[in-house]
Parts: C-alpha cells; sequence; structure tokens
C-alpha cells in the first residue's frame, strides 16, 4: 500500500512542477501544455497564430489558468520562442531571446494586468518587466 501513496505524490510533485512552467533547472520546456491552446510553432502559421491567440484571450476572458507557447522568428531565422501564461489573476509574457544572433540575448518576463488581442500576437497591457527564465534549448522545435 505504501507505494500507491508515493507513486500519487510523485505524480502531483511532477504535475505542479509542469504547471509551474519549469524545465526542472529553472528554465521552461516549449509546449509542454498543449490544452486547451495548442502551441504555434511558427509565427508564420498565421492561421496557428490567431487560433492560439484567440483560444488564450478566451481562456484569459473566463478567468481560466492557461498556457501557451508561440515560436517566432527573427529575419535570419533565429527561434525567438514566447510564453502567455494566465494564472487567474496576472498575464505573463515570457520572450526569450537568448538565441538571437543579432539581438539583445535577453529573456524579459512581463506581468501585465491583461492582454488585448488583434492581428498577430496578443499584448499585455499596464506592465512590468523584468529578467526571466529561458526555454530549454532541446524542447524547441526546429
Amino acid at each position: 500500500m505504501g507505494r500507491p501513496r508515493t507513486r500519487g505524490v510523485l505524480i502531483a510533485v511532477c504535475a505542479t512542477a509542469l504547471l509551474a512552467g519549469c524545465g526542472g533547472d529553472g528554465s521552461k520546456v516549449f509546449g509542454e501544455t498543449a490544452e486547451p491552446c495548442s502551441p504555434a510553432l511558427s509565427q508564420r502559421d498565421q492561421g496557428a497564430v490567431d487560433d492560439g491567440a484567440a483560444c488564450f484571450i478566451s481562456e484569459v476572458s473566463a478567468g481560466n489558468p492557461v498556457v501557451w507557447d508561440v515560436m517566432s522568428w527573427t529575419d535570419e531565422g533565429d527561434p525567438i520562442p514566447i510564453r502567455y501564461e494566465f494564472d487567474g489573476d496576472k498575464v505573463t509574457i515570457t520572450t526569450d531571446s537568448t538565441r538571437d544572433t543579432y539581438g539583445s540575448g535577453d529573456v524579459i518576463r512581463e506581468r501585465c494586468n491583461s492582454v488585448v488581442g488583434g492581428s498577430g500576437l496578443p499584448r499585455g497591457v499596464d506592465c512590468t518587466s523584468a529578467p526571466g527564465d529561458g526555454f530549454k534549448s532541446g524542447s524547441l522545435p526546429t
């Protein structure tokens, strides 16, 4: 009987770690939560971006915690993964530019009071910015 209880605790801990957006070392795993808003693997796929953005904004409007990842690319082809998270209170937008050869190389975490949609990616409203944790390289789509 001890094993099932231990297994249940491990499952709960693993689920909590996934929901926290951690890759084990503080970094994020791209696409680790695909429900209800599937990751958009390329910002070039406008249909996937529009669908994902609409899903994210709908979940935020309903007050449901949600995570949505989108892969953006620079003109030179460098990946810029972006995570949109809503915890039921605040929206967090994490933009990981560490793989951008000509960019800042920073990870920026914006905590926002709300988010608005429109054409393209959602935009945060009333945000504060700080450094954040980036994405694990091995988890990024190519």
